[in-house]
């Protein structure tokens, strides 16, 4: 059967592209993704060896409403609310606490303008990518404020 009609042609060349390039990407993972599921892999392990030292600050619910401030608050490249993140970060009283929000967080899209940007990222990645690098650097003080409250709070994670 062929096809006359040129944009139903080119709709359905355009159709087999994106699905080749969807199949593609689901099965080579790229080194991002790959940190990400070691980082994530990682926290469940150490997640039974805290749960023997510390409990939970917080209700189990309260960590997905953290997870959601910090990433509504970067995930547009835009109107990127950095103080919320923050807020929110200095609120984790014990390693357990950042443990939980990194498993919960688990991994986002972060998108410019309404475009994916890159692949998914962790909790870590993403903060790092958002409060390190913003204008070559001139934004880390976060990041400084964040490891500075955690180390006297004896938290030994560090963005």
């Amino acid at each position: 059967m062929e096809i006359k009609n040129p944009i139903i042609k080119n709709l359905l060349v355009g159709a087999g592209i994106f699905a080749g390039f969807k199949i593609l990407t689901s099965i080579f993972k790229s080194d991002s993704e790959k940190a990400s599921a070691l980082i994530l892999n990682e926290a469940e392990k150490e997640k039974q060896a805290l749960e023997k030292k510390y409990k939970l600050s917080f209700n189990p619910s309260q960590y997905p409403a953290f997870a959601n401030i910090i990433y509504e608050s970067t995930k547009y490249g835009i109107g990127d609310n950095y103080g919320a993140v923050v807020d929110t970060l200095k609120k984790l009283k014990n390693d357990l606490d950042v443990n939980q929000l990194i498993k919960v967080y688990g991994t986002k899209q972060n998108y410019i303008f309404g475009i994916p940007q890159g692949a998914p990222r962790d909790l870590f990645t993403n903060l790092r990518a958002e409060l390190g690098n913003e204008y070559g650097g001139l934004t880390s003080y976060r990041i400084n404020q964040i490891n500075t409250d955690w180390t006297k709070k004896g938290i030994k994670y560090k963005l």
